[in-house]
């Protein structure tokens, strides 16, 4: 926006240290106190922004409000998203579509309202023709503020709380900040980020006068990495070539991981305190462990990192014993050399040809997420092996026929009984099969591209290209919007308990002039009652594209054969970019206008992150299959 909010927030803020250097209070308590009184100065915000938006309409200063208003929640953010996770994404800061409440999933859906609804609609061009609704968003969002007020504040924190906050607002910083994510109209994502830092920053300082000996120089270095963030995001506040490949390596990652240094050398305690996913025990946010996969497992049968039964897993999935006719096998269509997809639009049956209903995705990195299926039908990795072996097109079996022919074979008694025998009598049984076929699935992690070790710093070398592409995947192309770090899926940062879908308008067929849309209703009928709503039709499941170089075609339908076809579509703005009635559409219709050189540059980004090391094997199909 201008750099008189700066000024102003700088200012608020009051970034030297000096009245803070005698330590007579515990740094959380003051942190504590900090947080309340900017909380209350973005009250007064919102309650500046309601007023201005019931009276005389002047889209200019309620522009301005609106920006000013938001800076103040920058200030707060990364501490109110912590502990109101839910409440922020309902009604502060989500994003501007329907959504359902978790604790009234059958209830009414909540409209789309809030910080990201205003700045989406006062800053579009249709803003001056929606006045009722710019008053009626921003009246809202007073109210829930000024209720949040009176439940949340004062607010009680440790310091590892704290710590915790800090480091997961700097993966939000650089996850929803500088991507755009936060900002649908204005744009002023980078301005924000910075605004972002700068309250982190200043929280952080206040562990001034507790600062242990040992971890001086920790507190320092950190410190510093938090005025190269600030700096580098003010440098450049322009969104289409701000250079976030620099910001990741120079400050993001030092930062992230120097923080984690401070907290070991100043003795605050690591164990995790806030239900997540993050493992804060990661330096980098694209370490192979920076998600912790026991998260994504924890509600499994046995722990999935049993080592003999991912052993039994892996025979399993490559035994044709546990379809019908003893002819298919997972990896018929989770071929591990093709980045476990099969290579067909539609995965085929056992019904020589006849098809299933979607695309066959990758199982790669699959562990990563809470919901399963293109139409996210299943919530574990166990519970999903289910579905394939009942669906009549696809291993056409039950588990009691399955069950009969491994108690056959004694190398699969021998090994279930050792695995699952002490836990009662019955040891091959659907959830231990499950839970073999998980284990193994569960080991298949791909973060050792020629992307993640550069980002590491493991690798001096990167494809100029790549970095262009990277930049714009996070920008102006906003494909990092819904393909979030560090998965580029739909795992929702900064928390990532929640995987998200999209609905983009597919076609039948890449035809631009005439096109048709998929009729396939996606989750909207998944079979899961709070899941059948409008805002879910034809809504599919975020995938990875991580290997996307090895697993086309590509989409729920398999529609296209090339990554060139999928930026062709993206950048016409997805089905209602080509005239269609896509009620729903979470894809902006409004072409990316990329040019083909910045076309290629995304393909070519996206092709380093192809990493399938040590998940390989030999020949896996069966004969016939």
């Amino acid at each position: 926006m201008t750099f008189f909010l700066f000024v102003g927030l700088l200012g608020i803020l009051g970034l030297s240290s000096s009245s803070v250097d005698d330590g007579r209070d515990d740094a959380a308590q003051r942190i504590a106190q900090m947080y309340e009184e900017n909380f209350r100065l973005f009250q007064g915000e919102t309650n500046k922004l309601a007023e201005m938006a019931q009276g005389p309409f002047d889209l200019s200063a309620l522009r301005e409000q609106l920006a000013k208003t938001r800076y103040a929640f920058k200030r707060v953010e990364y501490l109110f998203d912590y502990f109101k996770t839910e409440y922020n994404y309902l009604y502060i800061n989500g994003a501007p579509l329907p959504k359902i409440n978790k604790e009234d999933v059958n209830g009414p859906i909540v409209p789309p309202n809030g910080l990201q609804a205003l700045d989406e609609l006062v800053f579009s061009e249709e803003a001056e023709t929606e006045r009722e609704k710019i008053a009626a968003l921003a009246t809202s969002l007073k109210e829930r503020v000024d209720f949040i007020v009176r439940i949340h504040l004062p607010l009680s924190l440790s310091d590892t709380q704290v710590m915790e906050a800090l480091r997961s607002g700097i993966v939000r910083v650089f996850a929803l900040g500088v991507t755009g994510f936060d900002t649908p109209g204005s744009g002023n994502g980078i301005e924000e980020a910075q605004a972002s830092i700068a309250a982190m920053e200043q929280a952080f300082i206040l562990f001034i006068g507790h600062v242990k000996d040992g971890a001086q120089e920790e507190f320092g270095a950190a410190r510093k990495l938090f005025r190269k963030a600030f700096y580098t995001l003010g440098a450049n506040k322009d969104f289409d070539t701000f250079d976030r490949m620099a910001f990741l390596k120079e400050a993001v990652n030092p930062l992230y991981g120097k923080l984690l240094d401070f907290q070991i050398q100043n003795g605050i305690d690591t164990g995790q305190v806030k239900y997540q996913a993050q493992n804060f025990h990661a330096r980098n946010l694209f370490e192979e462990n920076f998600l912790s996969r026991k998260f994504y497992t924890q509600l499994s049968y046995i722990p999935l990192e049993t080592p003999a039964a991912i052993e039994l897993g892996k025979k399993l999935f490559y035994d044709p014993i546990l379809s019908g006719n003893g002819e298919m096998s997972c990896a018929t269509c989770h071929d591990p050399n093709r980045a476990f997809t099969d290579g067909l639009p539609k995965s085929r049956s056992h019904i020589p040809g006849k098809f299933t209903r979607r695309n066959s995705p990758t199982l790669i990195d699959a562990t990563f997420s809470s919901r399963f299926f293109w139409d996210m039908r299943e919530i574990t990795l166990e519970r999903q092996v289910a579905h394939v072996v009942h669906d009549t097109l696809e291993f056409n079996t039950d588990f009691y026929q399955i069950a009969e022919r491994l108690q056959q074979d004694s190398a699969y008694e021998r090994m279930f009984r050792e695995v699952y025998g002490e836990i009662g009598g019955q040891y091959i049984y659907s959830r231990s099969i499950g839970n073999a076929l998980a284990a193994y699935v569960n080991t298949l992690a791909s973060f050792n591209s020629e992307f993640d070790r550069y980002v590491r710093n493991e690798s001096a070398s990167y494809p100029p290209a790549a970095i262009r592409g990277f930049n714009l995947f996070m920008g102006k192309a906003a494909c990092g919007t819904c393909h979030f770090v560090p998965v580029f899926n739909g795992l929702a940062p900064p928390f990532y308990t929640e995987t998200d879908s999209e609905v983009l308008g597919l076609t039948l067929g890449l035809d631009t002039l005439h096109p048709r849309p998929d009729p396939d209703p996606g989750r909207a009928e998944n079979g899961i009652p709070k899941d059948a709503r409008p805002h879910y039709l034809q809504s599919f499941k975020t995938v990875s594209v991580r290997n996307a170089a090895l697993t086309a075609p590509y989409m729920h339908n398999g529609l296209f054969n090339t990554l060139e076809e999928v930026m062709e579509f993206y950048d016409r703005g997805g089905g209602a970019g080509m005239g269609l009635d896509i009620p729903n559409q979470t894809l902006p219709s409004e072409p990316l206008n990329l040019t083909e050189r910045e076309k290629a540059d995304i393909i070519t980004f996206m092709q380093t992150l192809t990493d399938t090391s040590g998940l390989t094997v030999e020949r896996v199909v069966p004969e016939g299959g």
